[in-house]
């Protein structure tokens, strides 16, 4: 059973992944896929070639153009190959184990709903994420740009099969995630 955990910038979607794998549960996460694309040489050297963008500051670039969508279409058409492919691959390693857990940050947004048996939507307040992504480091522009390209939090949750609100503790997320698996 291949089961979806979403949800919008800084709502927890990684914590949750984090304590599944704690668990025991097999989890992959399209976040580690693409940093372990940009941290190996010859990938992120293919990747900036492509974007055309420079080895240097190839971050900030990337940064600076997210709000151009001729751009974002060229750094998917150049990244989600190689992500799919990355996920083919683990996903052998796990075909015993069940269920496996995918953490897809853009599922709606990019049509990919239909690909799992499951949908779990982490939701949190706008104000709640936002600090959490603050913490990490990330600056407010990019907050207020990646939540703009993302759905309406009401549309995921009824969209998905089970919602879990985490606007409180890690302890709370995480009796929250002991919860839905018992059911």
């Amino acid at each position: 059973m291949n089961i979806a955990i979403t949800g919008n910038i800084g709502s927890g979607k990684s914590e949750v992944i984090k304590f599944l794998k704690s668990l025991n549960f097999r989890c992959i996460s399209s976040d580690k896929i693409i940093s372990s694309l940009y941290n190996n040489e010859k990938t992120k050297s293919s990747i900036l070639n492509k974007l055309n963008l420079n080895q240097k500051n190839y971050k900030e670039e990337i940064l600076k153009n997210l709000g151009d969508e001729n751009f974002n279409r060229l750094l998917k058409k150049v990244i989600y190959p190689m992500l799919y492919a990355k996920k083919k691959l683990m996903t052998p390693k796990y075909e015993t184990y069940n269920p496996i857990f995918f953490e897809v940050p853009l599922l709606f947004e990019e049509k990919l709903a239909r690909s799992f048996d499951l949908i779990i939507f982490i939701k949190a307040d706008i104000n709640k994420r936002k600090e959490r992504v603050l913490k990490r480091g990330v600056s407010k522009e990019y907050f207020n740009l990646m939540n703009k390209k993302q759905f309406n939090e009401n549309t995921k949750s009824n969209l998905s099969d089970f919602t879990i609100q985490n606007n409180g503790s890690i302890l709370n997320l995480r009796l929250n995630i002991i919860k839905l698996l018992n059911l």
